[in-house]
């Protein structure tokens, strides 16, 4: 799933360069905003607002909503990855020391050897 939004945010991305290199720009540009255009007003006359403006908006909109996403996807993932346990490596015997040696193992009742059977009790004298 993350691969796919990875994909349609980077042909966002993409659709969007397109789309504000193909707006036409101001005639004066910052000329006209810093006193050479003093017959029209201060930032001049932008006129109804065009497709390509509009498409702009919605691009930089969606653009903004996958970028969050994918970020609260990272964060999520990197954090639960260095919450999760890892096993502590086995200890080894330090150089030049013995070889542990192997924990004794109990007998189980099934491996016993059968007791002898106890001598019959003395009969009773009087």
């Amino acid at each position: 799933m993350v691969a796919f939004f990875t994909v349609i945010h980077v042909l966002l991305c993409v659709f969007m360069i397109f789309v504000i290199l193909l707006q036409p720009g101001k005639d004066a540009g910052m000329g006209a905003a810093l006193g050479g255009g003093a017959a029209t007003s201060a930032f001049g006359g932008r006129g109804a607002v065009t497709f390509l403006s509009k498409l702009t908006a919605v691009c930089a909109g969606l653009f903004f909503l996958t970028s969050l996403g994918l970020s609260f996807v990272g964060v999520r993932s990197s954090v639960t990855s260095s919450l999760v346990a890892k096993p502590a490596p086995a200890a080894a015997p330090a150089p030049g020391s013995a070889a542990p040696a192997a924990a004794p193992t109990t007998p189980k009742a099934s491996d016993a050897e059968p007791a002898p059977a106890a001598p019959a009790p003395a009969p009773a004298q009087k």
